[in-house]
């Protein structure tokens, strides 16, 4: 025999389609099924219906909310399963209750949702589709996109999930009830069988999102968790020393001396830096190593994620991101520090200003960790980021002030893979979004002066600011044009930048492992386009010296580089005077520089990584000269105008006369050495002097000289 089911209406009494609702249910063909009916009120209508059939049981009961009936019906219910319909709703057919059930049946269900008809101005809408598995973790998901996965009418449950509820979630709304049910279910269907019927008469409406701060839905039980930590008075005791906590691969290596260099110079104690990574090269770790001998009061320890935890992050899929496995790692942190109960987490595209000293001791009040805000951009956000934001706000990940002794005692490193494994086609921006969605009312919210990202810098004083985020396209190590001129138009935040090539500068000065220095010649005549100053600044490749030719007679372009000089003890100003001035200050420079020479003149500008990859040409080519094609970025259209398909690739132009200019050329110092001074107000013939003695010139087919137009 079937299972037996128990069909629950929660009505007023008073409903225009209640009987409709009721007829249709006594009408149903399957052989092992009760209807309870609770109402607010007497209908003698249903009294008769109930008194006459020995399916249907009526009960009255004075209450104000519909909800407040669901606990005292399901007391009354004596199936193994429980079938919800609203009551100016109604079953499609006699065989809809069977159908559900061999659904049900069949997929082996707890809890079975169902695609519903609506019935609109006398016509049925509807959709099909297969039967869908819905994994738990992406229940909210699903509720935040379809309303179905917010109404209890339609849903065949199983009467032991429901029996297993807090007695306050069964009487929480029919979206809260489904949302805390997701949690315990072991096995969620989806099915598209149309057999119920939702009717849009009038006061029938669809129940819209339970969002904002009011909101119960959540993606896990952690805020539960909280809730009872601070009901205990849980403390995380502060650690005397700091522990802080880098996650990286082999494209962050050069990059983490900054920001440990910055630690040291702002904070006054002394801190442990764990630096976790998979596969880095002896290169590589002799690198961090070297930090750790001339960065005193950072002990720096490095650590490999576990083969285990590894190979449990690497079912993480990456497919659809620009994201590295190793973004992952912070999940695991607790788990790789097993001694260490507190830890600061910081992306390496920041850069801290502050003392974290006053950021270890923030009492987390019983969360497991602390966050600060990151404003979400309109019209480039998710719904479920929206809905974060709405609930509480969303946060960034770059900065974290973590509980790991809670993380390991309630095994969050796992619970966090398991629930990115499941959604990851549900975080845009991977991690980070878990992080929102999983942890909503379990974190403490930072004051943002510890996470002041670029969307951020308008609302904090500049000396308010204690870790500054480069978050988003440009890096202090990789921005491009588009970066430099439209999203840094900020002048605070491209000052930011400029701090961080400071710290940058005073780390490379304790290093001895530095690459060829160049010495790059600005020659500047209109302050309209001095970014071309800042492009030259804002290199990726670190041991630099830039020299400012001033020809446009305009004072702003000198107090432009005063201020500069604050952050750049490499960068000499030169003002160009007279007949044969320019010329004069070229071959002073060119006589007391380095390596080598890199020429360049507003309005162009360079991408960030051109003086790193022409000196690598130059080494692996042996070349004297290196020269680039070159583009036009265009202010007024924001975009680039390519003339033709650039493949990258590198050609000797030794024999050719393909230079005019040496705008835009990388030269080695010991050129000039052979040729002597030169005149270079005259372009042409420079060039051809210079070339002349050149044993090989390479030119590389990609767009590194941009040249800057309105």
């Amino acid at each position: 025999m079937e299972g037996k089911i128990s069909v629950i209406v929660l009505a007023h009494g008073d409903e225009k389609e209640l009987i409709r609702c009721v007829d249709r249910i006594l009408k149903q063909n399957y052989e092992n099924y009760e209807l309870i009916v609770v109402s607010t009120q007497k209908n003698s209508e249903l009294e008769e219906k109930a008194n006459n059939s020995d399916l249907m049981t009526l009960y009255v009961k004075d209450v104000d909310k519909l909800e407040n009936l669901r606990a005292y019906a399901l007391n009354k219910a004596d199936g193994d399963r429980v079938l919800f319909v609203e009551p100016n709703d109604f079953l499609i057919d006699e065989q809809s209750i069977t159908t559900l059930n061999e659904v049900y049946t069949q997929k082996n269900a707890d809890l079975l949702l169902n695609s519903f008809m609506t019935l609109r101005d006398g016509k049925f809408y509807f959709i099909g589709g297969e039967d869908e598995h819905i994994l738990r973790d992406v229940f909210l998901f699903q509720q935040i996109e379809k309303v179905e996965f917010r109404k209890l009418g339609g849903a065949l449950i199983k009467k032991s999930l429901l029996d297993e509820m807090d007695a306050d979630d069964l009487v929480k709304s029919d979206q809260v009830l489904l949302n805390r049910l997701s949690w315990k279910a072991k096995n969620i269907i989806f099915s598209y069988q149309n057999k119920y019927v939702y009717d849009q008469v009038v006061g029938n409406k669809l129940p819209e999102l339970d969002s904002g701060n009011e909101s119960e839905l959540y993606f896990s039980d952690t805020f539960k968790i909280v809730k009872q930590n601070k009901k205990n008075g849980y403390v995380n005791k502060v650690p005397e020393k700091i522990s802080v906590a880098f996650c990286i691969d082999e494209n962050l290596v050069d990059k983490i001396g900054t920001l440990i260099y910055s630690i040291s110079e702002n904070t006054s104690s002394f801190v442990n830096a764990y630096i976790t990574y998979d596969n880095l090269s002896e290169k590589s770790l002799a690198r961090l190593a070297m930090l750790n001998k001339i960065i005193p009061t950072v002990d720096i320890r490095l650590l490999k994620v576990p083969e285990d935890q590894q190979e449990r992050l690497n079912k993480i899929s990456l497919k659809n991101t620009w994201l590295p496995i190793t973004t992952y790692y912070r999940y695991v942190l607790a788990d790789v520090l097993k001694d260490v109960d507190r830890i600061i987490y910081l992306d390496v595209d920041t850069l801290v200003l502050g003392d974290l000293t006053e950021l270890w001791k923030i009492d987390l009040e019983g969360n497991f960790f602390g966050i600060a805000r990151d404003p979400l951009i309109a019209g480039y956000t998710t719904l479920a980021q929206e809905f974060v934001d709405k609930k509480n706000m969303y946060a960034n990940a770059g900065v974290l002030l973590i509980d790991l002794k809670l993380f390991r005692e309630h095994n969050m490193g796992n619970k966090l893979i398991d629930f990115t494994v499941n959604t990851v086609d549900y975080c845009r921006y991977g991690d980070q979004d878990v992080l929102n969605y999983y942890f909503i009312g379990a974190y403490k919210t930072l004051n943002s002066e510890w996470n002041c990202g670029i969307k951020l810098i308008d609302d904090i004083a500049k000396e308010d600011v204690k870790i500054v985020h480069f978050y988003g396209p440009g890096k202090p190590w990789g921005n491009s044009i588009f970066a430099l001129y439209l999203i840094y138009a900020n002048g605070k935040i491209l000052d930011m930048e400029h701090k961080y090539k400071l710290y940058q500068y005073k780390l490379l000065q304790l290093s001895d492992d530095l690459d060829d220095k160049v010495t790059i010649i600005v020659k500047l005549d209109s302050f309209e386009y001095s970014r071309t100053l800042d492009s030259a600044l804002l290199q990726k490749y670190q041991d630099i010296e830039v020299k400012v030719i001033d020809t446009s007679h305009d004072n702003r372009i000198k107090r432009k580089v005063r201020k500069l000089q604050l952050y750049y003890p490499n960068l000499k100003y030169y003002e160009s005077e007279g007949n044969g001035g320019v010329s004069r200050i070229i071959n002073f420079i060119i006589k007391k520089a380095k390596e080598y020479i890199y020429f360049i003149e507003s309005p162009y500008a360079l991408e960030s990584n051109t003086i790193y990859d022409l000196v690598k040409v130059s080494i692996e080519h042996q070349a004297d000269i290196i020269s680039a094609k070159n583009n036009i970025f265009k202010l007024s259209e924001k975009q680039y105008y390519y003339y033709a398909t650039r493949d990258d690739l590198v050609k000797d132009i030794s024999e050719k006369d393909n230079l005019d200019s040496l705008n835009g050329c990388l030269v080695k110092k010991e050129l000039f050495d052979k040729v002597g001074t030169l005149d270079f107000e005259n372009n042409k013939s420079s060039i051809v002097t210079v070339l002349e003695k050149a044993d090989k010139a390479m030119i590389k087919n990609s767009d590194y000289l941009v040249k800057v137009v309105d």
